[in-house]
């Protein structure tokens, strides 16, 4: 119990450090600041010579788990309203995967999410229709227009690429009749051409 208790101290110590009060700091913390006091803590930590084999072993996954996460770690601090982690956009994702379940009686909604991609992310079934109003209402209608047609685009190269999948005789059929408008065509203006 006391190792136990031991090694949650080392992770309540990181997060004071990485979530510094306001009392502790007189203005909205850096991040070289922050990256410096963690980078001490976790040396101090790695090289204590008092820890037995197993608290030695759990430091260093410690050590390892920050040092991968390093290149991100301390990003939010030195860009305005960016949060320290992506919970809530992670609840986000998850919120809209299981309303489309509900919505479709699937297990499985990944076809949804690449039928529409980022625009998957606009339908939020919680929000009231008044607030949808209100929410399209701020919207540019040249923007707008200019999003419909990145979407008719998208949906588009799905359905393309469903019928290469599922359909392929037609989509080659078609593609045959294509070609031989395109040489019907050709011919008749090398043709024309040769007359003049």
């Amino acid at each position: 119990m006391t190792r136990l208790q031991r090694q949650q101290g080392w992770l309540i110590d990181l997060q004071r450090r990485l979530q510094p009060t306001q009392d502790q700091t007189a203005s909205q913390p850096r991040g070289q600041d922050i990256e410096t006091q963690v980078d001490r803590y976790l040396a101090k930590l790695r090289e204590d010579n008092l820890l037995n084999e197993t608290d030695r072993s759990v430091a260093q996954h410690l050590v390892t788990t920050f040092r991968n996460r390093w290149w991100g770690l301390f990003v939010c601090y030195d860009v305005p309203g960016l949060p320290a982690t992506n919970n809530d956009l992670e609840g986000f994702f998850g919120r809209l995967k299981t309303n489309q379940r509900r919505i479709t009686g699937r297990k499985s909604v990944n076809s949804f999410v690449l039928r529409y991609g980022a625009y998957a992310t606009l339908v939020d079934l919680s929000e009231s229709k008044a607030d949808l109003l209100a929410r399209l209402r701020q919207v540019d209608r040249a923007a707008y227009q200019r999003e419909r047609q990145q979407l008719q685009l998208v949906l588009a190269e799905r359905q393309d690429y469903h019928r290469f999948c599922h359909h392929l005789d037609t989509v080659v059929q078609a593609l045959e009749t294509e070609w031989q408008a395109a040489v019907e065509v050709a011919t008749r203006s090398l043709e024309a051409k040769n007359l003049s």
